[in-house]
């Protein structure tokens, strides 16, 4: 096996690295957002805490925090997940990149390992992929919950004017 082959060889994972750091690229923003709307709805359950008086306005906007948070916690929980498989599809694809590289190395016959070293990193990026999916779906059904509830904060307002 010449030294071109060798390379050439490498080049699949070393591909698979390059998707990976761009996948990390977006999941690492999307999960700093989640966790400052967290902060943010805290901060806004805190200060309707301290007001005086409570109406039911006030309580279902707390009782709507409390299930935004509960879905916020999960989809960073994903994102997570999502951003930790992915880092160790990044480890198992350096890993068969240094088989490849040692296989020329010592002429040792590692090719199953390479293999299954790969393989697990394909297996990590598929799962963490996955797990970025079902966030993307659960961020949709989280909007809508709270539009919803704001429409519904915004009549009991207005009902209790009249």
């Amino acid at each position: 096996m010449s030294i071109f082959s060798v390379i050439q060889t490498m080049l699949a994972p070393a591909v698979m690295i390059s998707c990976c750091g761009l996948l990390l690229l977006s999941l690492t923003p999307k999960l700093s957002r989640v966790l400052d709307r967290i902060r943010l709805l805290n901060q806004e359950m805190i200060g309707i805490a301290k007001t005086s008086e409570l109406g039911d306005p006030e309580h279902h906007r707390i009782g709507s925090i409390e299930d935004q948070i509960r879905m916020l916690v999960y989809r960073a929980q994903l994102l997570k997940t999502s951003s930790g498989l992915t880092l160790l599809g990044i480890l198992f694809f350096v890993i068969a990149s240094a088989f490849i590289g040692m296989t020329f190395i010592i002429t040792a016959r590692i090719g199953f390992i390479t293999l299954v070293s790969f393989l697990i990193g394909m297996i990590c990026v598929l799962v963490g992929v996955g797990c970025a999916y079902w966030e993307t779906h659960i961020s949709h059904f989280t909007i809508k919950n709270e539009i919803k509830t704001s429409a519904d904060i915004v009549m009991m307002l207005l009902k209790k004017r009249d």
